[in-house]
């Protein structure tokens, strides 16, 4: 059995977050990371950071790039700025997906580049 954790609406982490089995996420995030296995980010979920999952929902905002081996799943109320690159993507009518976004079925055992850190988000 995995096990399943939720981080809560009223939490804001500075940070990276290493997760195993399931994370919902409904906080706010910035200068980290989230790094897992199926990751759930709720409708208040902010994330001023990269993601890197094997599967992913998003319903809240991320600023960053993102790297799914599995499948993506953007809610109408998701916002993602920055790069996907996923093995299979799911859009639902009014997400925003701002950036580049690659779909290839090769993306297990990739990860995302850690050389270049990202420029700050602008305000």
């Amino acid at each position: 059995m995995n096990p399943s954790s939720n981080i809560l609406s009223g939490v804001e982490i500075s940070g990276t977050i290493k997760f195993s089995g399931e994370l919902t996420f409904d906080g706010q995030l910035h200068d980290g990371d989230i790094i897992g296995e199926i990751l759930v980010l709720g409708p208040k979920a902010r994330v001023k950071g990269n993601i890197q999952a094997a599967a992913l929902t998003l319903h809240g905002s991320v600023t960053g790039d993102v790297l799914v081996t599995g499948r993506c799943e953007l809610k109408g109320s998701a916002s993602l700025t920055g790069s996907l690159t996923t093995n299979r993507l799911a859009m639902d009518e009014g997400a925003t997906l701002i950036g580049k976004a690659e779909i290839t079925p090769d993306t297990k055992g990739r990860s995302l580049p850690t050389s270049a850190p990202l420029p700050p988000p602008k305000r």
